[in-house]
């Protein structure tokens, strides 16, 4: 049983490493769309995001098997993990090109022009708080690192 148990750990710790991996060489791609983005300083920023937020999936992916919980308590917060980044990702860079949300963004949202459709400003909107499941990765990161393992 312990042996299934390791190689599931792996196997989730590898998806969350490949994300990782996809998540930096998209950012490092969306580092060329300030060049032709709306709102460029949001570009930028996505750019930023994305690459902070690829290592960081890569760091969780190697800490992967310290983490005590249960297996589903694990897929749950895979899952959170990444449809957070994802989103967070995906609003900035939406965001920048097509110059949405600026009330999304209270520094840099002020020097967006105007003119997004409501429907770009509601897409970017709602994956914007489809983030907030970073949060919630977080709780449950910081819990399973500070329970004692019991193997």
């Amino acid at each position: 049983m312990t042996n299934e148990k390791s190689i599931s750990l792996n196997n989730e710790a590898r998806q969350i490493l490949f994300h990782g991996g996809i998540m930096t060489l998209l950012s490092l791609l969306s580092g060329f769309t300030t060049f032709f983005a709306l709102a460029p300083r949001i570009a930028l920023s996505s750019h930023t995001v994305g690459l902070l937020q690829g290592a960081m999936l890569i760091a969780i992916a190697g800490a992967w098997h310290l983490l005590n919980a249960s297996p589903k308590t694990l897929k749950i917060l895979k899952y959170t993990l990444l449809v957070g980044f994802y989103a967070n990702w995906i609003s900035t860079q939406l965001s920048a090109l097509w110059s949405a949300g600026s009330s999304t963004y209270p520094i840099n949202g002020k020097e967006m022009p105007a003119g997004a459709a409501p429907w770009q400003d509601m897409t970017v909107t709602v994956l914007g708080f489809l983030s907030v499941l970073i949060l919630v990765s977080a709780v449950v990161i910081v819990m399973g690192a500070q329970s004692k393992k019991s193997d």
